[in-house]
């Protein structure tokens, strides 16, 4: 991610903060919405938006430090409730993509760049902790 990406999604990420009831209802519809859900998974839409959305609060700050990032991202995966997926650009960033050009009205090509940007760093990390075959997770 570049220094301007950075700025565009911590100041959008500010501007979504002020809308956070409306955010999370709009997760939820992202994720009703999406054709791609494992209706296998017991990871209902509500609790997907909810376990999303305090991801983002504990990871965006964190996304010009990539070791905290990791650290914390660690800690997540442990938390993330769906035994049949990892956390992903596909579901979740989709699915945050849309909810928060729903929810923001100063959103604009370069602050979903940014944000794209963002969200395939995240997944990354998210997925890697997720499934990494050195770890327990909580469930287990």
């Amino acid at each position: 991610m570049t220094p301007d990406d950075l700025t565009h999604v911590q100041h959008s990420w500010a501007q979504l903060c002020d809308r956070r009831d409306s955010l999370l209802v709009e997760l939820t519809l992202s994720f009703r919405s999406l054709p791609n859900l494992n209706p296998a998974s017991t990871f209902d839409a509500p609790s997907r938006a909810e376990w999303l959305l305090c991801a983002v609060e504990e990871l965006v700050e964190l996304l010009p430090a990539p070791s905290k990032l990791a650290t914390r991202a660690r800690a997540l995966g442990h938390r993330w409730p769906d035994p049949l997926a990892a956390p992903s650009y596909e579901i979740e960033g989709r699915a945050w993509m849309a909810a928060a050009t729903r929810c923001s009205p100063s959103w604009s090509e370069p602050i979903e760049a940014a944000w794209r940007q963002a969200w395939l760093l995240l997944s990354d990390v998210l997925a890697a902790e997720t499934l990494s075959p050195f770890g327990t997770r909580a469930s287990d």
